[in-house]
């Protein structure tokens, strides 16, 4: 509804993650943390013009709070970050990946890929799912932001149906060898099963990759393994 890139999204989980670490907080000022978090997150992500104002924040929770609680928590925050809060998130890795994830050389599914621009996009899709779920699942809070990245990437690749499932230059960039981020693999991969398992049997074949079907519990993308570029 903010319109704020996913980037911003994952240093905010961040943010609240790690100074609910050092603080015992309950409701409603929960609601005021995660907000107030949003907010210092889209200083760092966005441009000026679309950093939400504290009134426009206030909204979601039916203006429960005093505006100068905002600028307060603001200022709580910073001072416990000690006003570093350019922190790395996988999605901020992963961005650095993407542009090297899927090469014109690659197979997808033991095949050639006919059309690289639209199997980019699919594969794209793909990365999206894998870093929604890295921030439901618990179990990679306290991961290595960049590990988490590549495990994504390799997730990605291995859901669409990419071969090899972890080039040598992906090794090279991300500094991690398959071994290596095998078991987070696995695990995002076992979320996209469960999804697959969850759904009601329907598959879009014709599905743009710009408007995936998503279903409940994050969303599934169904459709990559079973086209061929």
């Amino acid at each position: 509804k903010l319109g704020l890139c996913t980037s911003t999204l994952h240093l905010a989980v961040k943010l609240v993650d790690l100074f609910m670490d050092g603080h015992d907080i309950q409701d409603p000022q929960l609601y005021l943390v995660c907000l107030g978090s949003l907010l210092l997150a889209a200083k760092i992500e966005e441009k000026d013009g679309n950093v939400p104002r504290c009134s426009q924040l206030n909204i979601y929770v039916k203006n429960f709070f005093p505006l100068s609680d905002f600028f307060s928590l603001e200022l709580v925050m910073l001072n416990y970050f000690h006003w570093n809060i350019c922190l790395p998130t996988q999605c901020y890795f992963t961005s650095l990946l993407i542009p090297h994830s899927i090469l014109p050389t690659d197979h997808h599914n033991s095949g050639p890929i006919l059309s690289f621009p639209k199997a980019q996009a699919y594969f794209q899709e793909y990365v999206q799912y894998f870093l929604k779920v890295s921030l439901t699942d618990i179990s990679f809070l306290d991961t290595l932001p960049s590990l988490l990245a590549a495990s994504i990437i390799a997730a990605a690749r291995r859901a669409f149906g990419l071969s090899p499932q972890w080039p040598d230059n992906l090794e090279l960039l991300s500094g991690y060898r398959e071994e290596q981020v095998g078991h987070l693999t696995t695990m995002l991969m076992f979320h996209h099963r469960l999804s697959v398992n969850n759904d009601e049997g329907y598959n879009s074949f014709s599905a743009s990759p710009t408007s995936p079907t998503v279903g409940r519990g994050g969303g599934h993308c169904q459709w990559g393994k079973d086209r061929q570029f």
